[in-house]
């Protein structure tokens, strides 16, 4: 074929050089380089025909391939237990699954204005996360908390009956052991016929009667702490009225630092007055008690410490609750209700050293506003 295709180009050559000045070796190159050209075109379009046919069962595959992902993308997420919601940058909603829509309803455009947090909505509690997309769009996840916040719910009130019945458990112990002396006191008075011995049993009767009594006050106070009057006091004050308070000689107690400071004494004096207690019954009438007040801007910290024996380190987790005392006859209510009284004023008290010798406490405070506020000096 190809030596036919070169003799009619010599034929063509032959007629042409006829009219023109080309001669016919000329024509007949230029022929065979165009018809060359031609096959060298004949074969980069087969190529080019197989690469495109590659290519395109490539895409078909990869085609495929994308969109398995995305059914397997949306499958992922309509079976999510969250809400989602995907915006465009226009605030309409491109994409969401029925989770979404059953905990949105007729609010669910109104979502991508919702801020990031908890809410409520036809009468669920949803928490809502927001996260940024490219060009503008945003990625809204809704998370229904209804079960969840009435358990918790159910969880606080049983937590609740548990605290109520360890008090009632707590209350019933401190008192039986005085009622316990007073019915036999007061049995052995019935059938006594000496006064002296009938004076002393009665005595006896009168003590275990003054300390239930002391118990039921004290409950009262940790039930009810409430605020005393105000007394505006420095620290120096107050600490030295709660070391008369608690039996505590002048001479044993230190105090250093801020004492000028001015803070709510009546309820200071509370707080200190038990603390030392405590040191002179743990620690006997030889304990020396330091005092140190360091201010901090708006804020006091009162570390008390004594020479005593410490509190256990097994007891420091259960120290402030009701009860909880490492002497024999305490009713264990003294710093429960210190906690309760300082939490009023917005302050707080702390074990610094639990399991180590000499107890050292810490009490944080606000100091007070300025005189001329109205409060009483």
């Amino acid at each position: 074929m190809e030596t036919a295709t070169v003799r009619r180009v010599g034929a063509v050559a032959q007629a042409v050089s006829v009219d023109s000045d080309v001669s016919p070796s000329e024509l007949e190159a230029g022929f065979a380089s165009f018809v060359a050209a031609g096959r060298r075109l004949e074969v980069r379009y087969r190529e080019l025909t197989e690469r495109a046919a590659a290519i395109d069962l490539e895409l078909r595959a990869k085609n495929e391939a994308l969109a398995a992902t995305l059914a397997e993308r949306e499958s992922l997420l309509a079976s999510l237990p969250v809400g989602v919601i995907a915006f465009r940058a226009d605030g309409g909603v491109s994409w969401r699954n029925e989770l979404a829509h059953a905990l949105c309803g007729e609010q669910l455009v109104a979502a991508a204005a919702w801020p990031a947090g908890e809410r409520e909505v036809a009468d669920r509690r949803l928490r809502v996360r927001r996260v940024a997309m490219a060009a503008g769009a945003m990625l809204v996840l809704v998370e229904d908390r209804s079960q969840l916040a009435r358990l918790e719910h159910e969880v606080g009130r049983l937590d609740r009956l548990a605290g109520l019945s360890e008090l009632a458990l707590g209350i019933a112990h401190e008192i039986k052991n005085p009622l316990n002396g007073v019915m036999g006191f007061a049995e052995l008075l019935q059938r006594c016929t000496d006064a002296d011995t009938a004076k002393r049993y009665a005595q006896r009767v009168i003590d275990g009667v003054r300390q239930v009594d002391a118990i039921v006050r004290e409950l009262l106070a940790f039930a009810r702490p409430g605020r005393a009057a105000s007394r505006r006091m420095s620290l120096g004050a107050a600490a030295t009225e709660a070391a008369a308070a608690a039996g505590l000689p002048r001479a044993r107690l230190t105090l250093r630092g801020a004492l000028e400071t001015d803070v709510e004494g009546a309820a200071l004096v509370r707080v200190l007055a038990n603390l030392l207690r405590n040191s002179v019954e743990a620690a006997g009438d030889t304990v020396t008690v330091d005092v140190l007040a360091t201010r901090r801007g708006e804020r006091l910290e009162i570390v008390v410490r004594d020479d005593g024996p410490g509190v256990p380190a097994e007891l420091a987790a259960r120290l402030f609750q009701p009860f909880v005392s490492t002497k024999a006859r305490g009713t264990g209510l003294g710093l429960a209700l210190a906690t309760r009284v300082l939490g009023f004023l917005g302050g707080s008290l702390r074990l610094l050293n639990p399991g180590e010798p000499g107890a050292a406490f810490a009490i944080d405070l606000a100091v007070l506003a300025e005189a001329g506020d109205g409060a009483s000096a």
